[in-house]
């Protein structure tokens, strides 16, 4: 893992500490000197800050050496407000008669905007954000030619590296869109030259050269092998269809880097923008579906692109291009500012790991009492034994009217404590992001779990609770933000509360008991009506250690435990995958929780039939059938009056998962569709 982290200037306490400041290995920083400090780093293809798996989450803010420092003070917090935890600035920028470039034409150092960018890079320090830092022979249309050779650029490399070296908070971009053959080009020999100048000043320092475009497979292998960059960063094409594109894009991109073997981070620093082309100008949901679709593909950052107005003489809005009068958000239109609004949800924001300006109250985190200030927009109940959202039956007029067809996706909101190579917060945003197609296939349930599932792996630690049954907050921010997202778009959870594997967490029964407390108080105390509740996910199986989890009578004492807890709150849990349920559990839940894994599909009508007794709802939240198999599960459950659940196991529950909408099982998600369309 490369990794970028602060050094203070301290006095020398011994020669010894002298020398070794000479010395060009990077040496570790202690726990103790990192506070109130950031540093960049990269974990296979994703990013790391403060050693954290993070989406980077950008602005555009190109002139910044252009504006008053009141005017950047005002801007960052108005970023950090957004969730951005990234700007991108130039230090090659001059246009509209404003020259702010922090190097002069030969690459010299050019006062006082390279003092201006050092300051910029300190506040973003002490704010936990990353600047990218871009160099450029040209500015395109707007700006003259400059660093026209490449001893000029190198030495360009030169004066921003060792101003800014002290700080672990930046990159360099080598040359903007290095591919247009204008004043812009940089081939890929002299981009290898400048990343060994650089190697040799900073050897840990983060570098790219950003393409015009999409990059091909043949450049894919340049870019890694030849110049060696630490992260790519496509502008990909600038059309209508292209925010549906990003997704499969990087996806590509993710799939050759792994056939070269080398893979890096996919970082979208700038996408289309307001303003660009008379032809398409961007809606507020074209930059919202963009952002899904970089965080639905596996990219590892993306930035709110903007400029002036290219069709205009002033070119106003200028936004970011230009910072002398106006801030950046005071020169947004509106359907920029409907992005930020309406669009730019928690889902999104949220994918950051991100601190508050200084003087910004710190949202309250989750709490095990008192009711917290979301306002619930979807409510699930049970209508004389048929599923209703919202007062209305589901599905009317279809085959599957007054059913809850579902999906098991329990490590939407996974977490390993053993593992630093990957980020829960970027998993959980790209499930949020394909919730809308998965809802559009009929969907209206998700199975989310406190303790996940089965990962692919043993010895996984993945549990929303501590020892003693508390809930820790981190894991619970990633399940409010899921809860919260699907009742946006009108669908259930089922919470799952423990997990075979990871029972051993609770240090005993107490505990067990005090965590279903907790998790029932912790939804009533939230205000969510989308919600069911889940003891345990099969709970006969062998891989739980507590007695009270083994045995029907302890599960239907924490059903009871749970409902008087939170009154109204519709209880249950789930047996092991053969369709059956004890009587038990069976007469103490609000409705039937069976898995049919192990149930062929002539058996399913005969299971569901034996269970009607109870006169209680029948949802089957997992079947792990081969794809055409389970669409044929699907169709016997429903004609036979039970909900049912797909289980895409090796898809959306073993590591890594994946999270792509109808397109993880098409077959699947069309019988699903047409179960549930009148």
């Amino acid at each position: 893992m490369k990794n970028l982290r602060c050094r203070e200037a301290r006095p020398f306490a011994s020669l010894a500490f002298a020398i070794a400041l000479l010395v060009l290995v990077p040496q570790p920083v202690p726990a103790d000197q990192r506070e109130g400090r950031t540093w960049l780093g990269v974990k296979g293809t994703g990013f790391t800050l403060n050693d954290r798996p993070t989406f980077l989450l950008g602005v555009s803010y190109y002139s910044a050496l252009g504006a008053s420092e009141e005017t950047i003070r005002q801007d960052l917090d108005e970023m950090q407000r957004w969730g951005f935890n990234w700007i991108r600035v130039w230090a090659t920028w001059g246009a509209f008669d404003n020259e702010v470039s922090a190097v002069d034409a030969e690459g010299n150092a050019r006062k006082p905007f390279l003092d201006r960018l050092l300051r910029l890079v300190e506040e973003c320090d002490r704010r936990g954000m990353i600047v990218d830092v871009t160099l450029s022979r040209g500015n395109g249309v707007t700006g003259p030619p400059r660093l026209p050779t490449l001893t000029a650029h190198r030495r360009a490399v030169e004066s921003i590296v060792t101003a800014l070296k002290p700080h672990a908070n930046w990159y360099l971009d080598l040359s903007n869109e290095r591919n247009i053959r204008d004043q812009r080009y940089t081939d890929f020999a002299a981009l290898r030259t400048l990343r060994a100048a650089v190697r040799q000043l900073d050897p840990q320092r983060l570098v790219t050269a950003s393409h015009a475009g999409d990059i091909s497979r043949v450049e894919l292998g340049e870019y890694l092998r030849t110049v060696e960059v630490d992260l790519l960063s496509p502008h990909r094409p600038r059309h209508a269809g292209s925010p549906q594109q990003t997704a499969a894009k990087t996806r590509e991109l993710l799939a050759w880097m792994q056939e070269i073997g080398r893979a890096v981070p996919v970082h979208y620093q700038e996408p289309f923008r307001r303003g660009f082309s008379a032809r398409w100008e961007p809606s507020a949901e074209d930059f919202a579906v963009d952002l899904r679709q970089a965080l639905a593909g596996g990219a590892a950052g993306w930035c709110f692109h903007n400029g002036d107005q290219r069709e205009r003489p002033d070119g106003q809005p200028r936004r970011s291009f230009d910072l002398r009068d106006r801030g950046l958000f005071e020169q947004l239109d509106d359907e920029e500012r409907a992005f930020l609004d309406q669009r730019l949800t928690d889902e999104l924001r949220q994918t950051t790991d991100r601190p508050k300006p200084s003087g910004q109250p710190t949202p309250a985190e989750p709490t095990q009492g008192g009711r917290a200030s979301y306002r619930a927009q979807t409510q699930v109940t049970i209508v004389a034994g048929r599923w209703h959202l919202n007062d209305q039956v589901t599905y009317p007029g279809s085959k599957a009217e007054g059913l809850l067809m579902n999906v098991r996706m329990v490590n939407a909101v996974y977490e390993d404590a053993k593992r630093t190579d990957f980020d829960p917060e970027a998993n959980t945003a790209r499930f949020i992001a394909a919730i809308p197609d998965y809802a559009a296939h009929g969907v209206r349930a998700f199975t989310i779990g406190l303790q996940g599932g089965f990962p692919g792996y043993e010895g996984a630690v993945n549990s929303g609770f501590a020892p003693d049954g508390s809930l820790r907050p981190a894991y619970l921010d990633r399940v409010a933000r899921v809860i919260e997202a699907c009742d946006r778009h009108e669908v259930a959870v089922i919470l799952g509360c423990y997990y075979q594997r990871q029972d051993q967490i609770l240090r005993d029964e107490t505990a067990v008991r005090n965590g279903v407390v907790n998790v029932a108080r912790w939804v009533l105390s939230r205000g969510y009506t989308n919600l069911l509740l889940e003891i345990a996910n099969e709970y006969p199986h062998r891989g739980f250690d507590h007695a009270v989890l083994r045995s029907a009578e302890g599960e239907a004492s924490l059903i009871e435990l749970a409902r008087r807890a939170a009154p109204g709150l519709l209880v249950s849990t789930s047996g092991i995958g053969d369709g059956n349920l004890a009587e038990p559990e069976a007469r103490t839940s609000d409705f039937l929780l069976i898995h049919f894994n192990g149930v062929p599909v002539p058996e399913i009508p005969g299971r569901i039939a034996a269970l009607k007794k109870y006169g209680k709802p029948i949802v089957c939240n997992e079947d792990d059938k081969p794809s055409r198999a389970s669409a044929e599960a699907g169709r016997a459950s429903v004609a036979a009056g039970a909900s049912w659940g797909l289980m895409l196991e090796k898809v959306n529950q073993r590591f890594p998962f994946s999270f792509r909408g109808a397109a993880d099982d098409p077959l699947v998600y069309d019988t699903l569709r047409e179960l549930t369309t009148p």
